[in-house]
């Protein structure tokens, strides 16, 4: 008897071990973009059935889609140009891909633009990796994700970033997403709840977070959700086309329970013969604010100005030894700040400027 048990156990091991479950997260064609799928079977005996699923995107329950069989030879690569109509005769322009099996597989994707008629004469594409349900996460992290104009190499250059999800399991989750700016800020965040195997189609950042003044230009992406997902990032090249595609890493980290609120600081360093103003995060009214002063090259000084002529910091002289001054920036309007150490050279009377938080003042103070 106990040499039956084990011997129905080891069966019923050998089985489910090499059971694949595998998710391509994005596929299909639109707007000038192609999916070309690869499935191989590395046995060298037998030919294996697969099980394929389309699941389209929109966010919708994808419980009850329609299922097709194929079969790949044994020790070969199965080739799908153009997957949605060549797997599954067509169907929405984009969805995931699920592939089961109780035999081993592999799986992946190139998603390209064809830009053979344009300057650049070929294809522009980014791999997409088949990942197993195994592989999905209930917290990640997209990271290097860039939007906006910035510079390359001393040159200028701009990028969109959009972003997507798969639900993988037969029940809906419920996620929370964080973006964090080039300065590490929580910028925005955004509530997303997922139906069973849901996909979310590739969805600008800008357009699911309200953060219309952050530095996105290196900027990355947490999440939080109840049920394990596959999230996933697409970094474009505005000018090549060129996209780069980001799986989610694991996000171990573990917010304290009792988290202190992050305080705002502002960056100001003064130089011949102006200032960088740098704070970490958007400024509001009400919002109270620890000033950092320094300079990087001779002795300067630092007044602060607010929008109804208060006089918010003064800080003479101003030295490489940071100075710090914490104040609750007053109202909304017009800040102004200039430099008051008159012996700090020719430029001195240049030494001004001023940011706004929430609009200008209509008669803004004077320096």
């Amino acid at each position: 008897m106990r040499a039956r048990t084990l011997l129905l156990t080891t069966l019923i091991f050998a089985t489910s071990a090499f059971a694949k479950d595998i998710y391509i997260s994005i596929g299909g064609s639109a707007n000038g973009f192609f999916a070309d799928a690869r499935i191989l079977n590395p046995s060298f005996d037998k030919d294996i059935t697969i099980t394929a699923r389309y699941l389209p995107t929109g966010n919708g329950d994808n419980s009850g889609v329609a299922t097709k069989t194929i079969t790949v030879p044994k020790r070969s690569m199965a080739i799908y140009d153009d997957v949605v109509h060549s797997m599954f005769g067509g169907g929405p322009a984009l969805g995931a891909i699920r592939l089961t099996s109780d035999d081993d597989f592999l799986a992946t994707e190139r998603i390209y633009a064809d830009k053979r008629a344009d300057h650049q004469h070929g294809t522009l594409g980014q791999f997409v990796p088949g990942l197993t349900s195994t592989d999905a996460k209930r917290k990640g992290a997209l990271l290097q994700l860039k939007n906006g104009d910035t510079t390359l190499a001393g040159s200028p250059a701009s990028f969109r970033t959009n972003w997507g999800a798969v639900n993988p399991n037969a029940t809906a989750a419920h996620m929370t997403m964080k973006l964090y700016d080039k300065l590490n800020a929580v910028v925005a965040t955004a509530t997303i709840d997922m139906p069973p195997f849901a996909a979310i189609a590739p969805t600008r950042i800008t357009d699911t977070f309200d953060a219309p003044t952050a530095d996105l230009t290196d900027s990355w992406i947490s999440y939080d959700s109840d049920q394990p997902l596959f999230v996933w990032g697409s970094i474009v090249d505005n000018g090549a086309e060129d996209p780069t595609f980001v799986t989610a890493s694991e996000d171990t980290g573990v917010a304290p329970t009792n988290q202190p609120p992050q305080q705002t600081t502002v960056d100001v360093v003064a130089r011949n013969w102006d200032y960088t103003v740098t704070p970490s995060k958007p400024l509001h009214a009400g919002d109270t604010v620890k000033f950092i002063i320094r300079t990087s090259e001779d002795v300067h000084g630092f007044t602060l100005v607010g929008p109804h002529d208060e006089l918010l910091i003064q800080v003479d002289p101003v030295t490489m030894n940071a100075v710090e001054r914490v104040i609750t920036l007053p109202s909304e309007g017009t800040y102004i700040y200039f430099c008051t150490h008159e012996t700090c050279g020719e430029g001195h009377t240049t030494m001004n400027g001023s940011f706004d938080i929430g609009g200008p003042t209509v008669d803004p103070p004077h320096y």
